[in-house]
């Protein structure tokens, strides 16, 4: 080993992290910190000046030299054999207390790494179950993310690909080999670098903040974990019992895992719901009923109510009371519960056709991993009261199907053409996306998970109409209870969430996008006509109308004038010269008769 390892302590950095780790949760009866590939021990006058003894162990003798040099602690070990290593640290410190035990930069350079950590728990149980404190690379920072995109994986001699490195670290391989060799995490103060030491070529669209490309990976990556600009993972962990590994059986899990919702104020259709599920020509489901502050004196009726259908039927039946929250709260806590490889919402005032789960499963075969989204009839009800007082309902309409045949992401972005009892989204969405319905939204929650996970995952269009969704005219149903307001807003916070990343749209979409345009630009073309021919209208009224004016202008000057003329001859013929020239005007009429 070189002096590449030699750094300095300082503030804001992993070592700073790691001492105050070690301040917080030590053994406070404890005197010596244990430093498992301690390199040049940058962290040992730190825990010094807090009154703890630093011991460093290191392969490397310049680095142990440097130790000592400074008149600290420090011994040559070989982890390669970790239970002889151990025993020499168990040795070394002797009758002292042990306080913590430190395993910076040290966990990635071990190929046998899980088997050191199950040697440290003993001997941590031993000395009065000591924490760990541990420090290790993050290998999903965003950097390595996007430049395993563009095919780059560029080892450095320190870093976070650094070349003596034998094993990498996501949050959850951590977690998961802390688990396994008999620790648990309790704590942590992670390290953030927005930009890490693999931040280049820094002109690569994939890594500049801002770009298209980048914001959409980083939105993805981050709602799928945490920890996208972790630059090194700072955890505190405590010895348990070993659990040993962790098992994920999925080979008995059913294709679907139907959430469905329900207030028990709807008798009739929830049994006709589940009915419609009893005679699934496909058995691959199971069905989550999920009774949403339900008292829990109705709960034993419900479960009579599941009792009633044949056991093939209901012991694929989960009761799971769910009480708080809004509409989306129950579809959470039925995601976390779920088993199946796809998530279906069924209404408790819906029903399913018998082919329901059978065209998923035959779509899913086809397609696997994309949505799965098939045709919904829908019939308008009106609630009634039944005989016996039972709350029912009375049709109003035919059946009809107003929703588009083939799925439109593009159109689906402005309304919504899919009931949720039509599609099916993959589980996987939820547990690698950490993709949730928003409880904040009084309505369209699954319109928001829909959107979302088809722009990810794609979608598969069934062009069969597999259930009956029912449009009730009045009564407690989402377009009653809930305001105009309330759906304009929720509207909105939909699309808000997707205006915050790139949109990620499917193969022909310009197409579609540019005939959506050219349809609107003929539209507005035709519009401006419309205006020019409105205005010339306008001008040639307006000319009409100002030559109307002139002659009636012209006919108000003539009538003036036969009026003065009138007025005139009126006055002559009242004159006394007129009345003496009568006789002389009568001797002409008469020269001019002969």
């Amino acid at each position: 080993m070189t002096e590449q390892y030699k750094f300095s302590y300082g503030e804001d950095t992993v070592y700073s992290r790691v001492v105050e780790l070690v301040s917080r949760f030590r053994l406070l009866d404890g005197d010596v910190v244990l430093d498992v590939g301690c390199g040049f021990g940058a962290i040992a006058e730190p825990l010094e000046a807090m009154g703890l003894h630093y011991v460093g162990f290191d392969r490397d003798p310049d680095a142990i030299s440097d130790l000592q040099g400074r008149s600290l602690e420090a011994d040559l070990i070989d982890l390669s054999d970790a239970e002889h290593a151990v025993q020499m640290m168990d040795k070394r410190i002797g009758d002292r207390p042990l306080a913590a035990i430190v395993m910076v930069d040290s966990l990635q350079q071990l190929p046998n790494g899980q088997l050191v950590l199950a040697r440290l728990q003993s001997l941590a149980i031993a000395r009065g179950c000591a924490p760990l404190i541990v420090a290790v690379p993050n290998v999903t920072h965003i950097d390595l993310v996007g430049k395993l995109l563009m095919g780059r994986w560029d080892v450095t001699p320190t870093g976070l690909l650094d070349e003596n490195h034998t094993a990498f670290f996501s949050e959850g391989r951590l977690n998961e080999m802390l688990h396994c060799s008999g620790w648990l995490g309790t704590e942590q103060l992670d390290y953030d670098l927005a930009e890490s030491d693999q931040h280049f070529p820094a002109d690569a669209a994939i890594l500049q903040r801002g770009a298209p490309l980048r914001e959409l990976l980083y939105s993805v990556r981050d709602q799928a974990a945490g920890g996208v600009v972790v630059n090194e993972f700072v955890r505190v962990a405590v010895p348990v019992a070993t659990a040993g590994p962790t098992i994920v059986d999925d080979g008995q899990a059913p294709l679907l895992s139907i959430l469905m919702r329900t207030q028990n104020l709807r008798r009739s259709t929830l049994e006709e719901a589940m009915l419609s599920l009893a005679a699934q020509t496909c058995d691959d489901f199971e069905l989550l009923l999920l009774p949403h502050n339900v008292p829990k004196t109705q709960i034993p009726d419900l479960l009579h109510l599941i009792d009633v259908f044949p056991p093939a039927f209901s012991s694929r039946v989960r009761v799971i009371p769910v009480d708080g929250g809004g509409r989306a709260r129950p579809l959470n806590v039925g995601v976390r519960h779920a088993r199946g490889k796809y998530v279906a919402i069924l209404d408790d005032d819906d029903v399913v056709f018998g082919h329901w789960v059978a065209r998923f499963k035959e779509t899913a075969e086809r397609f696997p991993g994309r949505v799965l989204r098939a045709l919904v009839a829908d019939q308008e009800v009106e609630p009634v009261v039944w005989s016996a007082n039972r709350p029912g309902y009375d049709i109003r309409s035919r059946p009809r199907c107003p929703w588009q045949r083939r799925f439109d992401v593009v159109e689906h972005l402005t309304v919504n053409h899919s009931p949720n009892c039509g599609w099916a989204v993959p589980r996987s969405i939820f547990r690698d996306l950490s993709l949730q319905f928003d409880e904040t939204l009084p309505v369209l929650e699954d319109w928001d998970v829909l959107l979302q996970a088809v722009l990810w995952h794609g979608v598969a269009s069934i062009e069969d109409i597999t259930s009956l969704w029912r449009r009730w005219r009045v009564g407690d149903s989402s377009t009653s209870v809930h305001s105009d307001i309330e759906w304009n807003a929720a509207r909105s916070a939909v699309l808000a969430r997707l205006d915050a990343r790139p949109l990620l749209l499917p193969t022909h979409s310009a197409t579609r996008l540019h005939n959506m345009r050219m349809e609107a630009g003929a539209v507005s073309d035709g519009y401006e006509t419309a205006l020019e021919q409105i205005d010339h209208l306008r001008e040639e009224l307006e000319r009409v109308h100002a030559e109307r004016r002139r002659t009636n202008e012209d006919r108000i000057g003539i009538h003036d004038n036969l009026l003065e003329a009138h007025r005139r001859i009126d006055e002559m013929s009242h004159s006394t010269s007129w009345r003496i020239t009568r006789p002389l005007r009568l001797v002409q009429r008469l020269r001019r008769k002969k």
